[in-house]
Parts: structure tokens; C-alpha cells; sequence
């Protein structure tokens, strides 16, 4: 409603320009100290607010791809951990074969050194010692079996070292592969964060600027408001007379653009319709000489409450890029938490949290709800508290707060809701 109001009044405002182009010049000068017309402020105001629109887009979607480049340096980092273990162990176990080898070699040197030292007398002096020829075959064939032993012993022993260098090197190779990996995130990551400061930078200055025009705007469509307002506000006005102040409210509601103006009257036409329906249940009363009692709302599910009343808890906490633990949240670390603490496991990700459950038309909502929203792919989520108001973590710099919907219905192409 609010979007084709916005269209409306940028249609009747063009129109304005136009046709002042073509209207008599008054020579009457113009105080300096007069505030442009009402048409030129929110014009102004619209433009700016356009601007921001597309900032706070933009910023929506590298505050998504940031928070999926900190999971992923996350998860990096603890496959790199891993890694870095089973490489120290094989290094251990590398070392305990190392030394095995290297006490067999000593072993087999010593014996060589003995053979060496004794000369061949002590090979002939085994032979000539022997009582028979079964003896010499016997004999020689020990020494024969002894040096293949020593040999086949050194043999394994080599190659089980050569086979535990090369898984070490597997593994080096991995830990390389990771380490470069996670240099290339934190590289995108870095990008993006000098992205979004650029964007918040800019964001900030469009705000500076669009506050100084709200400023006097505001002023002047509250100013629209004083005949209804002095009407709802007088206990002698008749139900009439606010039947009227309520409709021209809601028609100078559609020629409002700013937000505290709009809260303004929409509170005003509220009061009115309250004073309407005491008024109307006072006279029932009266004659049925018995007041009814009001019919209780249902009360919401055991699982909505749940997940309201620990989201509620968290409300002011910070928002956190990557965030996911009451220190700080960033949106989709919210929800994943909040859901988490009543039994409901999501994934970490906007985008993956918006595929669980089943799905409902927004416009169908219940409070306890999941809520999604995004342009080219989801980007945000929320809970839905009921009354066309959220919870949810809204962006750097802000904290957890309940919030109207209202914005993010007209700003966004995909929207939804997920029930548990």
C-alpha cells in the first residue's frame, strides 16, 4: 500500500515540476527563511530515501556473503587443525621408525665390525671347527641366513620409513592446499569488508543529508494532521465529526512519506477508532444493563511462546558480522540460536535456514515464524512476532529489535515464511 503511495505521490510531484514550469513568474521575492514548499521537500526526501533503499540493499547481500566467508574460514580453520595434528603425529611416528632403523644399522655395523676385526680367520675357524660335513653345510648356511635377516630387516625398515615420509608429505600437502584456501577467503573477506565500510560510509552521509530534510518535512505534514487532531483529542466531538476526522486522516496519510509523521497519524486514526468502539460498547452495555465480557484471544501455541520469549531475551544485543552467540548476532546467527534453544536445529545461512520447515505466505505468518526475504537469492531472515512486527538483528552498528515489516515487504522481490 505504502509502495503504491510512494509511486503516487513521485507521479503527482513529477507532474507539479512540469506544469511549474510553464506558470507565470510572481514578482513577490521569497524570504530566505521560508521552507521550500511542501511538494519540493518530499521530493527531495524521496530521492534520498531511494538511495538508501539500494544501500541497504546492497549492504543486506555482502553482510550475507560475509557471514558465509566467516563460516567457511571457520570451518577451514578446523580442518587445517586436524590436518596439523595427523601431521604431528606422523612426524612421531616417523621418528620412532627412524630411530628403530638406526639402532638396526648400528646393530648390523657392529656385527660387520666384528667380522671385519677377526678377519677371515674367524669365518674359517667356524668352518674348520666343524665335526662333519653336516656341520659346515649347517654352519655356513646360519651365517648365509643370518646376513639375509639382517638385510630384509633393513629392507622393511627402509621402506616403511620411505611410505611414512610420503603420507607425511600427503598431508603437508593438504595443510598447504587449506592454508591457501583460507588465504583466499580472508583475502574476499577483506575485500568486502572495505566494500561495506565504503557502503556504510556512503549510507551514513545519504542519512545526515535525508535527516536535515525530515527535519522541516516533518514538521510540515504534521501540520496536515491539526484539524483531525483537534477533533479525535476533543471528548465533545460527536461520533460524526471523528467518523470524518479519521477518513481525512487516512487520506493525508496518503500524502505522507515520512515515518514519524506516518506513526503520528496512523495513532491518531487509531485513537479515533477507539474512541468509536467505547463509545459503541458503553451504549451496548447501557442497554443491555450488563456489561460482555470481551472475547479473550487465543492464546498462542506452546512453541511460538517458547520461541518468542528466548528471542525477546536477546533484544539490544549487538549486531556481529559471522555472530552467533548472545556477544553478538548477525541475522541468520539469531535465528539459527533462538530456534536452537527450543529444538528446532537450522542450518547456519539465510538462504539454507529459508529451505527448512514448511513454507507459508507471509501474508500468513504466525507469530514464531521464520521469516525470509532477498532480491537475486534470500539474504535476511527474522521472527515473525504477529501485528505485521518482527524480531530480528538488522545490520551493522544496529542491535536486536522488534521492528515493522513494512520495509522490508515493499524493498524485497522474495518473501516468505517457514513454520516448525
Amino acid at each position: 500500500m505504502k509502495n503504491f503511495k510512494l509511486k503516487v505521490l513521485a507521479g503527482v510531484l513529477a507532474s507539479t515540476t512540469l506544469f511549474g514550469a510553464f506558470a507565470p513568474v510572481l514578482a513577490t521575492p521569497v524570504s530566505v527563511d521560508t521552507p521550500p514548499p511542501l511538494s519540493q521537500q518530499q521530493a527531495e526526501y524521496l530521492a534520498i530515501e531511494e538511495k538508501i533503499t539500494a544501500l541497504h540493499l546492497e549492504m543486506d547481500v555482502l553482510l550475507d556473503e560475509i557471514t558465509d566467508l566467516v563460516v567457511k574460514i571457520e570451518e577451514t580453520d578446523g580442518k587445517i587443525a586436524e590436518a596439523d595434528a595427523r601431521v604431528q603425529a606422523k612426524e612421531v611416528e616417523i621418528r620412532e621408525t627412524a630411530q628403530r632403523l638406526d639402532q638396526k644399522i648400528e646393530e648390523y655395523g657392529q656385527r660387520l665390525r666384528a667380522m671385519y676385526m677377526q678377519g677371515s680367520g674367524g669365518i674359517l675357524s667356524a668352518f674348520l671347527g666343524a665335526d662333519s660335513l653336516a656341520d659346515l653345510i649347517a654352519r655356513a648356511d646360519a651365517i648365509i641366513q643370518m646376513a639375509k635377516i639382517d638385510r630384509q630387516l633393513l629392507s622393511e625398515i627402509e621402506a616403511m620409513k620411505a611410505e611414512l615420509d610420503e603420507q607425511k608429505a600427503e598431508l603437508q600437502a593438504e595443510v598447504d592446499a587449506l592454508q591457501a584456501l583460507n588465504a583466499a577467503n580472508k583475502a574476499d573477506l577483506l575485500l568486502l569488508e572495505e566494500k561495506k565500510t565504503e557502503t556504510e560510509a556512503t549510507n551514513a552521509a545519504m542519512e545526515t543529508e535525508m535527516a536535515k530534510i525530515a527535519k522541516d518535512l516533518v514538521t510540515s505534514e504534521k501540520d496536515l494532521m491539526n484539524h483531525g487532531k483537534t477533533v479525535i483529542n476533543d471528548s465533545a466531538s460527536t461520533d460524526e465529526q471523528i467518523s470524518a476526522a479519521i477518513t481525512e486522516l487516512r487520506n493525508i496519510r496518503n500524502q505522507i512519506i515520512t515515518e514519524a509523521a506516518d506513526e503520528e497519524v496512523v495513532e491518531l486514526i487509531e485513537k479515533g477508532k477507539r474512541i468509536l468502539s467505547e463509545r459503541k460498547l458503553a451504549r451496548e452495555r447501557s442497554a443491555a444493563q450488563a456489561p460482555k465480557a470481551p472475547t479473550a484471544p487465543a492464546a498462542p501455541s506452546y512453541s511460538s511462546s517458547a520461541v518468542l520469549n528466548e528471542a525477546y531475551k536477546y533484544i539490544g544485543v549487538p549486531y556481529v558480522w559471522g555472530g552467533s552467540s548472545p556477544s553478538g548476532f548477525d541475522c541468520s546467527g539469531f535465528t539459527q540460536y533462538v530456534f536452537g534453544k527450543v529444538g528446532v536445529s537450522l542450518p547456519r545461512v539465510s538462504r539454507e535456514q529459508a529451505k527448512t520447515g514448511t513454507y507459508v505466505p507471509i501474508s500468513q505468518a504466525q507469530p514464531g515464524d521464520l521469516l525470509y526475504f532477498g532480491n537475486s537469492s534470500v539474504s535476511h531472515v527474522a521472527i515473525y512476532v504477529g501485528n505485521n512486527m518482527m524480531i530480528h538483528a538488522p545490520a551493522p552498528g544496529k542491535t536486536i529489535k522488534v521492528q515493522d515489516m513494512t520495509w522490508h515487504l515493499k524493498n524485497y522481490r522474495i518473501l516468505g515464511a517457514r513454520r516448525f
